[in-house]
């Protein structure tokens, strides 16, 4: 049998900045979750993508935004690490990838700050699995009218489209835990 190869091309998510490789781009960036539509080749790539003038509501608000990140990301640390201990695999997959997603949204955000990531404090969660997803639920919902918000008052293009496709992740990781309560 004869393989046919396809030729890998390099990608760059613009939500989060990072690279990607394949023959196509990703349905889902690996890294912060966004969609295919956010992704260009390469060499198509705007190295001024995270270069905005920000209003000081923007600020105001991508600082709001940094806040909810982080401590998601200390939820679902916690969540993953009981999930792990308790022998859940599907618990500590699915609270590591959300940990994973939520940390690089608050990179994202220190990329249009300017500012170092803050290191992540210990967070707090249930030790029951229905529990921690029910509050990764009441997070993400926060975040999606958090988001919603700020999108809704940005008047930067390029923040109306960041915190949109932040809106559009959210949704699918409340989806996610929907499951898990339905």
């Amino acid at each position: 049998m004869v393989r046919v190869m396809t030729k890998v091309k390099v990608f760059r998510c613009r939500i989060c900045g990072d690279p990607y490789i394949g023959t196509e781009p990703p349905s889902r960036c690996p890294f912060c979750g966004a969609t295919t539509q956010y992704f260009v080749e390469a060499d198509k790539w705007d190295p001024q993508e995270f270069d905005v003038e920000l209003s000081d509501q923007a600020r105001e608000d991508l600082e709001a935004a940094l806040k909810l990140e982080l401590g998601n990301t200390s939820f679902y640390t916690c969540a993953e690490n009981v999930a792990k201990n308790s022998g859940d695999e599907y618990g500590f997959a699915k609270f590591k990838s959300l940990r994973k997603v939520e940390s690089e949204h608050a990179s994202a955000i220190c990329k249009f700050l300017k500012i170092s990531k803050p290191p992540i404090e210990a967070g707090t969660c249930s030790q029951e699995f229905k529990e921690n997803t029910q509050e990764g639920w009441d997070r993400e919902d926060r975040a999606i009218k958090a988001y919603s918000t700020f999108r809704d008052r940005a008047t930067e293009p390029r923040l109306k489209e960041f915190f949109g496709a932040l809106v559009e992740i959210e949704t699918d990781h409340l989806d996610l835990h929907a499951e898990s309560l339905g």
